[in-house]
C-alpha cells in the first residue's frame, strides 16, 4: 500500500462512518504524518495502520456497549504498545501524536453512544467552549468571550445572537482534560479554568483523563474544587513506569465504562421531562436535581 492508499483508506473509513475530522485527532495526525511520504517509514506505517484500522473497524451494539469497550479499549492498548517503551516511538513529544490516541478513543465510543440516541450532540476533539461570555454596549452593543479549549468534549450546537450578530455557542454536557502525565501545576491551571466554566454552565461534568499521576495525593484534597473526577487510566504514579517501563499497566477498562456511563447519564437528563413548579412545591423541592 503506498502513501495516496493510506491517505485514502483513513479519509473514506472518516465519511463512511460519518465522523467529522473534528473527532479523530489521531487519525488526523496518522494522515499528517503520511503526506510526508517517507520512504524509509513505509513498512512501519503500513504496520501502523493496521493496528489503527483494528481499533476504527470494530462493530458496535447500542444493546451492548461495555462489550465494545472492552475490545476497543484492548486494541488501543495493543496500539499503544507499538510506541512503547518511549526508545521504540519515533515520534517527538512535540508532534502530540501518541497523545492523540486516548482522546479519539473516547471520541469513538462517545460518538457511537450519540448517534444511538438520535439527538442533536456533536463530540470533538480540541473543543473551544466559553468560560465567560461579556456583553458590552460598546459600538451600539457586542458580545466577547472567553474561551477555554478541552482535548474532548460532547455539546449541544446552539446560536447566541445580539444586535443580528450570531455567534456559535456550543452547551456542552460533558468536557475532558486528557493528559499523559499530570502535575500540580497543570492541575492548578485547569481547576481555575473549571471554576469559570461552571459559573456559564453548572450542569457540564468536567473530567481531567491523564495516564498516570505525577503528584502527591497525600498532601491535597482535589475533591475541592470543580473538577467532577480525576481519573488515573493505569492507576499508576509515573516515577514506577519511569524506573520500569515493563511494569506499565494497561488502560483500565472499568474506568473507560465509567466515563462511558456519566455521559449516558447526562443524555438520559438532558431527554428527562422536569415537574412543573407546581408540583414540585408539592413535593417540597423547588429544584427537583435529588
Amino acid at each position: 500500500m503506498n502513501y495516496d492508499e493510506m491517505i485514502t483508506t483513513v479519509n473514506d473509513l472518516n465519511i463512511t462512518q460519518g465522523l467529522p475530522r473534528e473527532a479523530v485527532p489521531h487519525g488526523n495526525n496518522l494522515v499528517h504524518q503520511f503526506r510526508k511520504r517517507q520512504i524509509d517509514r513505509m513498512d512501519m506505517y503500513e504496520e501502523i495502520l493496521a493496528l489503527y484500522l483494528d481499533i476504527r473497524q470494530i462493530p458496535f451494539e447500542e444493546t451492548d456497549v461495555a462489550s465494545y469497550i472492552g475490545l476497543i479499549v484492548e486494541r488501543v492498548n495493543q496500539y499503544m504498545d507499538y510506541f512503547w517503551p518511549p526508545a521504540n516511538n519515533p515520534f517527538s513529544h512535540q508532534a502530540d501524536f501518541t497523545s492523540s490516541i486516548i482522546p479519539e478513543m473516547l471520541c469513538l465510543i462517545f460518538n457511537h453512544v450519540i448517534q444511538s440516541t438520535g439527538l442533536n450532540l456533536e463530540v470533538s476533539a480540541q473543543k473551544d467552549l466559553t468560560i465567560e461570555c461579556i456583553f458590552d454596549i460598546v459600538g451600539g452593543g457586542e458580545m466577547r468571550f472567553k474561551n477555554k479549549r478541552v482535548d474532548v468534549a460532547v455539546v449541544e450546537p446552539c446560536k447566541l445572537s445580539l444586535n443580528e450578530q450570531t455567534t456559535e455557542f456550543p452547551i456542552p454536557l460533558l468536557a475532558i482534560e486528557c493528559k499523559t502525565n499530570l502535575d500540580k501545576n497543570m492541575l492548578s491551571g485547569i481547576e481555575h479554568s473549571v471554576a469559570e466554566m461552571k459559573k456559564t454552565f453548572p450542569n457540564c461534568q468536567y473530567f481531567v483523563i491523564t495516564e498516570c499521576s505525577d503528584f502527591n495525593v497525600k498532601k491535597s484534597n482535589y475533591a475541592s474544587s470543580g473538577i467532577d473526577e480525576i481519573y488515573i487510566l493505569r492507576k499508576q504514579k509515573r516515577g514506577v513506569i519511569r524506573r520500569a517501563p515493563d511494569l506499565r499497566n494497561p488502560i483500565d477498562v472499568s474506568l473507560i465504562c465509567e466515563i462511558t456511563e456519566a455521559l449516558i447519564d447526562n443524555i438520559n437528563a438532558v431527554c428527562s421531562i422536569n415537574d412543573d413548579l407546581l408540583t414540585r412545591m408539592q413535593n417540597g423541592k423547588l429544584i427537583g436535581r435529588i
